[in-house]
Protein backbone atom coordinates (compact mmCIF):
# COMPACT_ATOMS: atom_id res chain seq x y z
CA UNK A 1 0.00 0.00 0.00
CA UNK A 2 2.68 2.50 0.59
CA UNK A 3 4.49 1.77 -2.81
CA UNK A 4 0.74 2.58 -4.14
CA UNK A 5 0.29 5.62 -2.45
CA UNK A 6 3.92 6.95 -3.00
CA UNK A 7 3.51 6.64 -7.21
CA UNK A 8 0.20 8.09 -6.89
CA UNK A 9 1.68 10.91 -5.56
CA UNK A 10 5.19 10.72 -7.19
CA UNK A 11 7.21 10.31 -5.01
CA UNK A 12 10.02 7.61 -4.13
CA UNK A 13 10.09 5.24 -1.55
CA UNK A 14 12.98 4.53 0.00
CA UNK A 15 13.12 1.07 1.63
CA UNK A 16 15.65 -0.10 5.06
CA UNK A 17 16.76 -3.52 5.02
CA UNK A 18 14.81 -5.48 7.49
CA UNK A 19 18.07 -5.98 9.91
CA UNK A 20 19.86 -2.04 8.60
CA UNK A 21 21.04 -1.70 12.25
CA UNK A 22 19.17 1.97 12.81
CA UNK A 23 19.30 1.99 16.29
CA UNK A 24 22.60 0.55 16.78
CA UNK A 25 24.60 2.61 14.50
CA UNK A 26 26.11 6.29 15.33
CA UNK A 27 24.16 9.01 13.70
CA UNK A 28 27.28 11.29 14.22
CA UNK A 29 30.27 9.32 13.32
CA UNK A 30 28.31 5.36 11.69
CA UNK A 31 30.41 3.67 14.34
CA UNK A 32 28.00 0.21 15.17
CA UNK A 33 27.64 -1.17 18.16
CA UNK A 34 27.59 -4.94 18.86
CA UNK A 35 24.94 -5.15 21.21
CA UNK A 36 22.27 -2.76 22.45
CA UNK A 37 19.14 -3.92 25.14
CA UNK A 38 15.92 -2.77 23.99
CA UNK A 39 15.69 -1.28 27.63
CA UNK A 40 18.44 1.50 26.57
CA UNK A 41 16.60 4.15 25.92
CA UNK A 42 19.77 6.54 25.38
CA UNK A 43 21.97 5.79 22.74
CA UNK A 44 25.46 6.90 23.97
CA UNK A 45 28.47 6.31 21.24
CA UNK A 46 31.79 5.27 22.91
CA UNK A 47 33.90 6.56 19.41
CA UNK A 48 32.33 10.55 19.54
CA UNK A 49 30.73 10.44 22.86
CA UNK A 50 26.88 11.69 21.15
CA UNK A 51 24.30 11.17 23.92
CA UNK A 52 20.86 10.71 22.28
CA UNK A 53 17.70 9.43 22.72
CA UNK A 54 17.56 5.96 21.24
CA UNK A 55 14.83 6.28 18.65
CA UNK A 56 16.07 9.84 17.10
CA UNK A 57 19.20 8.26 16.98
CA UNK A 58 17.48 5.62 14.75
CA UNK A 59 15.49 8.04 12.74
CA UNK A 60 18.60 9.93 11.69
CA UNK A 61 20.27 6.59 10.76
CA UNK A 62 16.87 6.32 8.56
CA UNK A 63 16.82 9.54 7.25
CA UNK A 64 20.22 9.20 5.99
CA UNK A 65 19.60 6.11 3.84
CA UNK A 66 20.11 7.53 0.31
CA UNK A 67 23.32 9.31 1.05
CA UNK A 68 24.88 6.53 1.81
CA UNK A 69 24.23 4.47 -0.95
CA UNK A 70 21.35 2.72 -0.65
CA UNK A 71 19.05 3.70 -3.85
CA UNK A 72 15.67 4.90 -3.84
CA UNK A 73 12.55 3.47 -5.74
CA UNK A 74 11.23 5.12 -8.03
CA UNK A 75 7.22 5.69 -8.39
CA UNK A 76 7.13 3.46 -11.35
CA UNK A 77 8.74 0.73 -9.18
CA UNK A 78 7.15 1.42 -5.94
CA UNK A 79 4.36 0.31 -7.81
CA UNK A 80 5.04 -2.60 -8.99
CA UNK A 81 6.19 -4.32 -6.22
CA UNK A 82 4.74 -7.52 -5.23
CA UNK A 83 1.42 -7.37 -2.76
CA UNK A 84 2.81 -8.70 0.77
CA UNK A 85 1.66 -12.33 1.44
CA UNK A 86 -1.74 -12.54 3.02
CA UNK A 87 -2.88 -9.67 1.38
CA UNK A 88 -4.94 -11.25 -1.33
CA UNK A 89 -8.74 -10.87 -1.89
CA UNK A 90 -10.14 -13.29 0.45
CA UNK A 91 -12.20 -16.36 -1.45
CA UNK A 92 -15.24 -16.10 1.13
CA UNK A 93 -17.46 -13.95 2.08
CA UNK A 94 -16.86 -13.27 5.90
CA UNK A 95 -20.73 -12.81 6.55
CA UNK A 96 -23.65 -14.24 5.01
CA UNK A 97 -26.35 -12.43 3.49
CA UNK A 98 -28.78 -11.28 5.26
CA UNK A 99 -32.39 -9.17 4.77
CA UNK A 100 -35.00 -7.75 7.36
CA UNK A 101 -38.25 -9.86 7.86
CA UNK A 102 -41.47 -8.18 6.91
CA UNK A 103 -43.04 -6.45 9.86
CA UNK A 104 -39.81 -6.88 12.30
CA UNK A 105 -38.23 -3.35 11.87
CA UNK A 106 -34.71 -3.74 12.62
CA UNK A 107 -34.62 -7.96 12.65
CA UNK A 108 -32.90 -9.57 10.20
CA UNK A 109 -32.57 -13.81 9.70
CA UNK A 110 -30.28 -15.63 7.52
CA UNK A 111 -31.27 -16.32 3.64
CA UNK A 112 -31.22 -20.01 2.33
CA UNK A 113 -27.88 -20.45 0.49
CA UNK A 114 -29.62 -21.10 -2.51
CA UNK A 115 -31.13 -17.67 -2.80
CA UNK A 116 -29.26 -14.30 -3.65
CA UNK A 117 -29.37 -11.71 -1.80
CA UNK A 118 -32.45 -9.53 -2.37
Amino acid sequence: MLGYKTAWNGGALILADRWYPSSKTCSGCGTVKTKLALSERTYHCDHCGLDLNRDVNAARNLLSLPPMGRRAKTPAEAAQDPAPPGSGQRTRNPAPHTRARPGTPGRKTRLPATHPPQ
